[in-house]
């Protein structure tokens, strides 16, 4: 429970890198092989997905220099290729540094990224974009297919949607946790019904592996089951937003307040954060009222 309401605070704190004795004496790196050339590498709170091609390696989310040195050397065990593509799965600073340890990378990012590059007062953001997509893009790494796609903002604006169809894997990040709520406070950049429309997409793919990037556990199982928590939710806020938008639209922004308090959602009070399920309502509440 503690590690999970710690999570993004710790992922915050790796922005950029960390002297803490701990990781001096070296990190925990897990690295799981879900197909052929195609890999799951779990450092520091945060998983990317690595896929050796017959000319270089792609990878996902850097996340800040001291873990992508990390990337880097457990790369180097697995192939003497050098990484030639990172994709950043959205546009928050925690995800996105580093990129530097791989000169010879070229970055790709939902075209929204562009939107961030001015407004970085930390400097963690990558030096340019290399290639930029609208709605999808197709990248070939030897016999892998990996497919970007954007099916509009959730955690972000710049979100990107990583998929390898032929093996049934897909990587997201931010979006849910391991049968778990991301704590209240970190949603200030959440659109829940983005959220929602996307878990409910990737659910009804016939998926092996789903990487979310804060747990080393792939199991679509938990993509599934946090798509149905959002539809649940949703269920509970929408008919009452229904009622007062046709009935009376000044009591909808009291209603939300009120609400925070009268939602329960006993299915899942054995889950992680539930106590922080008044957050969600509200959030749900407003992007159902205000959008965003």
């Amino acid at each position: 429970m503690e590690k999970l309401s710690t999570l993004l605070a710790a992922g915050i704190l790796a922005l950029v890198g960390s002297t803490t004795p701990g990781l001096a004496d070296g990190p925990k790196i897990e690295t799981r092989k879900l197909g052929e050339n195609i890999y799951a590498i779990s450092a520091l709170h945060y998983t990317s997905l690595a896929v050796i091609g017959d000319k270089g390696v792609l990878i996902t989310d850097t996340a800040n220099p001291y873990r992508a040195s990390l990337l880097a050397k457990e790369i180097s065990k697995l192939t003497d290729l050098p990484v030639t593509k990172i994709v950043m799965t959205h546009e928050h600073y925690d995800h996105v540094g580093g990129t530097e340890v791989f000169p010879k990378a070229d970055v790709i990012a939902h075209e929204n990224f562009e939107m961030f590059m001015d407004q970085d007062p930390l400097g963690l953001l990558p030096d340019q974009i290399d290639m930029t997509f609208e709605e999808k893009l197709t990248l070939k790494m030897g016999a892998t297919k990996v497919e970007l796609s954007h099916f509009g903002p959730a955690d972000g604006t710049a979100v990107a949607v990583v998929n390898l169809p032929k093996e049934g894997i897909v990587v997201t990040s931010d979006m849910y946790l391991e049968n778990a709520l991301t704590p209240g406070w970190a949603l200030t950049d959440s659109n829940l019904l983005g959220s929602r429309q996307i878990l409910n997409e990737l659910a009804s793919w016939d998926l092996n592996h789903a990487i979310n990037a804060h747990s080393n556990n792939t199991d679509p199982a938990l993509l599934k089951a946090s798509a149905q928590f959002y539809n649940d939710l949703y269920d509970a806020v929408f008919p009452e937003m229904q009622r007062l938008a046709k009935e009376d639209p000044r009591q909808l922004v009291k209603r939300v307040l009120q609400m925070r308090q009268e939602v329960s959602l006993p299915a899942y009070e054995q889950w992680g954060n539930y106590k922080d399920l008044p957050d969600y309502v509200q959030k749900m509440g407003f992007a159902i009222i205000h959008g965003g």
